[in-house]
């Protein structure tokens, strides 16, 4: 998998999950939920460590997958998810990438 992130599309969102889901079958458009915003952030870093991201950006391999760990990592450190042990998360990036949190 590859991505390209650009200036306009280094955004992420942070969203807590429902513990449950509907059972029904989704025929005829689906069920709603409830997710609920808790953080949003840009998830690439700085290519220098403070200020400044090369851009285009292109993230794959393994160095998407150590982009990976390390927001997984760092969100697990975070008050809204050490408060709700018991929930997931979704980080959704506006460059196509999503990173399911499960403390």
């Amino acid at each position: 998998m590859k991505f390209v992130v650009t200036e306009l599309n280094n955004f992420g969102r942070v969203f807590r999950m429902p513990f449950d889901y509907p059972s029904d079958f989704c025929f005829g458009g689906g069920h709603p939920i409830q997710v609920q915003l808790v953080d949003w952030f840009n998830p690439v870093p700085p290519d220098d460590g403070e200020y400044f991201v090369k851009y285009p950006k292109t993230l794959e391999g393994e160095e998407l997958e150590k982009l990976r760990d390390r927001l997984r990592d760092w969100l697990k450190e975070k008050v809204y998810v050490k408060a709700n042990v018991y929930q997931k998360f979704i980080l959704v990036t506006d460059y196509g990438d999503a990173i399911v949190v499960n403390p």
